[in-house]
């Protein structure tokens, strides 16, 4: 078996989750409905620039839609090469392999600031698990934390909806149908 650096990453990562799983959270969650969202973040895996398109394209539909004033994706891009086609815009940030320190988590400002933004909603966009991503997650100030059911994602989401989400934009579709249901009030 190879050994690699960034498995060694992974590897102290998961161990990081495993312990933070255990402790009680003092996070309070509060449903929010998307029409009444001021801010929401999103989590992403982007392997190619169709990946990079379509959340451009998410980006467009959210603000046109709902006018949401503070819309933020945060992606990882996992090679090893140059992103090339990648480029942080307004309300499209992203890290890289590069970016991680030994446990896994990025450890750059911009994921920083993401992690300690107070989010409406968080949405995770991602199917598998992606340990630099669910590090993001764990430790994010968001009080509504929705992503796509497993009975391994449990502890990480206050909403979770079952569904097929192969591309994003379907997926957004159809949480942001699950979203309009909620009352704020909850």
């Amino acid at each position: 078996m190879k050994f690699s650096f960034t498995r060694f990453k992974y590897y102290w990562g998961e161990r990081v989750i495993s312990k933070h799983l255990k402790k009680k959270s003092n996070r309070t969650m509060r449903s929010c409905n998307i029409e009444d969202a001021k801010s929401m973040g999103m989590l992403c895996e982007i392997r190619s620039k169709d990946d990079y398109n379509s959340l451009v394209e998410i980006i467009d539909f959210l603000k046109k839609e709902y006018a949401i004033p503070n819309l933020k994706i945060l992606a990882f891009y996992p090679l090893k090469d140059e992103p090339f086609f990648l480029k942080s815009r307004l309300g499209l940030d992203f890290f890289t392999l590069e970016d991680l320190n030994y446990y896994g988590l990025p450890n750059n400002s911009i994921v920083r600031n993401f992690m300690n933004e107070t989010f409406d909603i968080l949405i995770d966009l991602t199917q598998k698990r992606i340990v630099p991503l669910r590090l993001v997650l764990l430790f994010s100030k968001s009080p509504f934390k929705v992503g796509s059911f497993s009975n391994e994602k449990k502890p990480f989401y206050d909403l979770m909806i079952e569904t097929d989400p192969a591309d994003y934009k379907e997926y957004v579709n159809q949480v942001t149908n699950y979203l309009k249901i909620f009352d704020k009030n909850d």
